[in-house]
């Protein structure tokens, strides 16, 4: 643990200049104004000699964040705002490995990614709000999940508030005249989508200490009973995917009832929800297993960049489904896995050129598709199947492992997987991931009495030629069953599976395992 977090996050981003180290935000907020004070202190290590580094800030042009003055050790830098960037001259000319360490001073009214306004109570509310890339209407920050830091939030607000932020609580000190201030710190690297904080009238109660990981609830004092009640499930679903995958990535695990435009937001350490999930008619047990397995996949380990963002949704899609076998059992899983099947499938017709990694990503909001949720889910459950149950958990809690506080890309978790599995595995990401459809087929078969076998054949009919296998089952005139593999390649596949007698029935893909849209005819 303390090597991972000694290590420093890797900006990934072709040709970044700078690796931001630590932020530290102090800001001040008031209920007589929307406009926030704020200063931040940015350190960060050159990656390139440059004498000009840029930052990710709305600009004042109709709004945005007004920046006062820049300094370094005290002394003031020269800058500009210009097309939502905060571009910094620094004193000379910095050379490769350099650390530096600036403080800027701004203000202003943020147009997005920090809401402020009013709760379902009507009472004044404060959340930031910043995946996907909306950390810098408000935030001076380098705002992509590649350049992942350490950070502390420290705010100051009406001592009528409670204030909930990433990291570890430090202290809270009432200043007098009806303010105070707090600061929470996180010495795990961060990446900005998923820093927060929130300031609000909460009740916070603590649930459970789950392996010296104290697991809270903040919720609006008028929801105390139901919101206590809704969040009930958290510590037995930390408790389920720690024992999987190895440590809790952070200092607490805070579930908030928040404003929030998603209906959960896996921010790292806390957790925000909106505000009326609590309400929602038999539970958000799934909604809560979804964004805590985001702590481990998303947060802990990062997408690299934004088309790698199925590395986050995928996973914790499928971990939620995982945890439902774990604790109800498997007809819970595959109920889980059949609708994320129907949603694939309806999504591969409304969008039938569409994949799971694209080259490219002008928004990374427009991938929140079928794509990288549910069939990305079903591409790890493919890829179980493929490996084996031994080796794939291996392999998932191997990738946590090794990019625990780091970033990882595609190719990143496919070279885990073939390192465990020992196969080569290019094939099978390239077809899921980066082809579209799914896989579509005619099967038809007939009991060949004088080879006492069934004879198939296997048609692809899709835009996209599979590779995979195929699981059947021959059932028999009394009852038994006898089952085979084909191994499904090119356009048409031919088999026999020799039975001990007249096969009446052929049942495909009996276990589930496979994501397709098929049709079985005996000839």
């Amino acid at each position: 643990m303390c090597a991972a977090l000694a290590a420093p996050a890797q900006a990934q981003q072709p040709g970044a200049a700078i690796d931001v180290l630590d932020y530290r935000f102090e800001l001040e907020l008031s209920d007589q104004s929307d406009e926030i004070e704020g200063r931040a202190a940015i350190a960060f290590r050159v990656l390139r000699p440059v004498a000009e580094v840029e930052f990710d800030l709305d600009d004042p042009v109709g709004g945005g964040m007004v920046v006062s003055s820049v300094t370094l050790a005290g002394q003031a830098l020269r800058f500009r705002q210009q097309d939502d960037r905060l571009l910094v001259s620094l004193d000379r000319e910095a050379a490769v490995g350099e650390r530096r360490r600036i403080e800027v001073c701004y203000s202003g009214v943020p147009a997005d990614g920090f809401t402020i306004g009013r709760n379902r109570h009507g009472e004044r509310t404060f959340f930031a709000d910043n995946w996907p890339n909306r950390a810098h209407h408000w935030l001076p920050v380098v705002d992509h999940p590649s350049d992942k830091a350490t950070v502390a939030f420290v705010v100051v607000a009406p001592a009528h508030y409670q204030v909930v932020a990433t990291g570890a609580f430090v202290e809270a000190v009432d200043l007098g005249g009806g303010m105070r201030r707090t600061e929470w710190r996180s010495r795990a690297p961060v990446a900005t989508k998923v820093m927060a904080v929130g300031v609000a009238r909460f009740v916070r109660q603590r649930q459970a200490l789950i392996d010296g990981v104290p697991v809270e609830t903040w919720v609006y004092p008028q929801d105390r009973e139901v919101g206590l009640r809704a969040f009930a499930p958290g510590p037995r679903v930390l408790g389920a995917f720690e024992r999987r995958f190895g440590d809790y990535p952070y200092a607490k695990l805070a579930n908030v009832q928040t404003t929030t435009r998603w209906g959960g937001l896996e921010n790292a350490g806390n957790v925000f929800y909106d505000e009326d999930a609590v309400d929602r008619e038999g539970g958000i047990e799934t909604l809560i297993a979804h964004e805590i397995a985001h702590q481990w996949f998303g947060d802990a380990v990062t997408e690299s960049d934004w088309p790698h963002v199925w590395l986050s949704e995928g996973f914790a899609t499928y971990l939620t489904a995982c945890y439902l076998e774990w604790t109800y059992g498997r007809e819970r899983f595959l109920e889980q896995m059949d609708r994320a099947r129907t949603r694939v499938l309806s999504y591969a017709e409304e969008a039938p050129y569409s994949v799971i990694v694209p080259a490219s990503v002008p928004d990374p909001r427009r991938l929140l598709s079928p794509n990288v949720y549910q069939k990305a889910a079903w591409v790890l459950h493919m890829l179980r199947g493929a490996v084996g149950d031994g080796t794939f958990w291996k392999g998932m809690r191997t990738y946590y492992e090794r990019f625990r506080d780091r970033n990882a890309s595609t190719a990143d978790f496919a070279a885990v997987m073939e390192e465990v599995s020992g196969r080569r595995l290019d094939w099978f990401f390239d077809q899921w991931l980066r082809q579209p459809g799914v896989p579509e087929f005619e099967v038809a078969w007939r009991f060949d009495e004088a080879t006492s076998a069934v004879n198939l054949t296997v048609r692809q009919t899709g835009r996209t030629i599979y590779r995979l296998p195929l699981d059947v089952e021959a059932v028999l005139g009394d009852g038994r069953v006898v089952r085979g593999r084909v191994d499904v390649a090119g356009e048409r596949t031919a088999a026999s599976l020799p039975v001990p007698a007249r096969a009446e029935e052929l049942r495909i893909d009996p276990d589930r395992w496979l994501l397709m849209r098929y049709a079985v005819e005996e000839e």
